[in-house]
Order: structure tokens, then sequence, then C-alpha cells
């Protein structure tokens, strides 16, 4: 089932660039921001969301599920954007199953998310106990849903690269290695995004003392490669562990079908219509590629084997 979401969202909107608004068709609203559509008659407190004892995870921040309607993601390493991404999937892409946002606002240095909670448990939980046929069920539903964000129109000008709010690139190669504390971005065109990636590169590598050849080679390729290639509304994190899964019924064989709900949004935006298959196959699944993960990811994603080979060697030298 389809989660279908209405209703406004909300975000400062400072971070839309002065040259967009002429062209913007949505923009995000000020924080902080409640919806009309709670299923309750009031939102829980930051109080009593720290202290709800069903934490879903903690990992780096916290997801609480404050009963079996709504979660609540919070912390300091939870943004904005994240929720402007839901607001955004309301309007324009009200087909892409994602949780409806209910609110969101800043408490005593924490950022709060409160969202409806996808029915179902994550995919990762259960992937390898599936049959075939589950599995073939699951992928197809994924690849509707993709294939309904790379059909979305962005409301920014058509050569726009960064979030859905119109701001950075919330993307860990764009995090400045100048030292500035901010993400770069947005970008107007192929050659602004590519240059704004060799630069952070060589901005990396002169703080590191290293030389500077890996970066040499990709101020050469990076412009070669960031060609023809479109702005396409990208989740940027497409993984098991961001898919839930909830039995809908059988048909006539006895096989199963499932809803799926696409979570996680906080590395959503506009990236080239490569970058949902170079960042999947960035994830700790393709770590040793004992899942079969690895290989159904290909009946959900167009292969793009140079624009992957590229991405990773950055993607690696990030992370050493």
């Amino acid at each position: 089932m389809t989660t279908h979401r209405s209703g406004p969202g909300g975000h400062d909107r400072s971070v839309v660039s002065p040259q967009l608004l002429h062209s913007v068709m949505w923009q995000p609203v000020a924080l902080p921001f409640k919806s009309g559509s709670l299923p309750l008659p009031a939102l829980p407190t930051p109080d009593e969301i720290r202290a709800c004892p069903n934490i879903l995870s903690d990992f780096v921040d916290q997801l609480v599920a404050i009963n079996d309607e709504i979660v609540v993601k919070f912390g300091r390493s939870v943004y904005a954007w994240e929720g402007q991404a839901l607001v955004y999937l309301e309007q324009p892409a009200p087909d892409v199953p994602a949780p409806q946002l209910y609110a969101m606002y800043h408490d005593a240095g924490d950022f709060f998310l409160v969202m409806q909670r996808a029915p179902g448990v994550r995919l990762d939980s259960i992937w390898s106990s599936l049959t075939e046929s589950d599995k073939d069920d699951i992928v197809a539903r994924i690849r509707t849903a993709v294939d309904t964000l790379q059909q979305a129109k962005s409301p920014w000008p058509d050569d726009f690269y960064g979030s859905l709010d119109g701001g950075s690139c919330h993307y860990h190669l764009f995090w400045c290695r100048k030292g500035s504390g901010k993400y770069l971005g947005p970008f107007h065109g192929e050659a602004a995004f590519a240059a704004g990636l060799a630069e952070n590169h060589r901005a990396a590598t002169e703080s590191g003392g290293r030389p500077d050849y890996k970066t040499r080679f990709f101020e050469l390729a990076l412009p070669r490669l960031l060609q023809g290639h479109r702005p396409t509304l990208t989740h940027g994190d497409l993984q098991p562990k961001n898919s839930v899964v909830a039995e809908r019924g059988r048909n006539s064989r006895g096989e199963r079908s499932f809803d799926v709900t696409l979570v996680d949004w906080g590395a959503s935006g506009w990236y080239p219509d490569f970058w949902e298959y170079s960042n999947a196959f960035c994830t700790p699944p393709f770590l040793n590629w004992m899942d079969d993960w690895c290989w159904q990811l290909h009946e959900i994603l167009q292969i793009w084997p140079a624009e992957l080979g590229v991405m990773r060697m950055m993607d690696r030298d990030w992370l050493n």
C-alpha cells in the first residue's frame, strides 16, 4: 500500500538562494512546523519523547516509537532538510511510499522529526529468510518507488543540484574540507557539480599534507564523467535497512505480496541520475558481496559502471 500524505510542511526559507526564488514552484515553510493531520490530540512533549522506552534505533541519534502510529527521530545530527524532504514528497510526488511528517522543531540542542510509523519491519531484518518470490515482489515495489522518484520534476531550475529544500548537497563528499563547518552547494550545472567534488578533494588533500596526484586525476576525470546526466530526485541511501516492509496478502498460488515504505531521507536531493546507483554501492552490504541484495539491486536501478568506479574511489578517500 502506498503511503499517501497531505498538508503543508515547514522550514526556514533562508536556505533558498535569492536567484532561485523567481522559479520556485514549491517552497519550504518555517520552523517550528506542525501538520494538521497528527493522529493524536496533541504532540508528545520533548521530555516525553526523550523518556520513551520503545527505542527502535540509537546508533547515532535516537528513533523511538510513541505508539503504533508515530515515531520520533531526534538528536544533534538530525536536520531540518530531512523533514523538508518528506514535506516536499507530499505534494509533487505523493505516490512515493514515504512516511508523513507530522511535526519538526528544535529543543535544547536537539532536532525532532515526528513522523508516521511505517507499518512492518526493516527489510534487513528478514531479507535472508524470504523466498525468491517474496524478494521478487519487494524488489519490484522498490523499483516502482524509485521510478516514481526519477520521473519527478524539480521545482528548481533544470540545472539545479542540491537538497530538496533548495539548499546545499547534504552528502559527506560535499562537507567542506576547508573548515567552514558547512556543506557545499547548491550547484548549477554539471560542470559546477564536478568542480565542487574536485575542489573539495583538493582541500582534503592539502589539509592532510598528501601528494595531489589523485586530486589531479579527479580534476581531469570528473568533468568528462559528469556529462549528459540530469538532476534526478534521489533517496540517496537505498539499502535494506531503509526499507520497511509489511505483508499485504497472498495470491492464488500462495505467494506473498508486500507493502514497502522508504525511510531515512536525510541524504535525499537532486543529484545526477547515476547517484542513486553509485551511493547504494557505498553501503555496508557491498563490503563483501555475500548477500544477494547486491545482485538484486540491479533489478531496481540502472547500471552506471564507469560512474560507480570513480565515485567509489572518492568515497574510499573520504573514509581514509
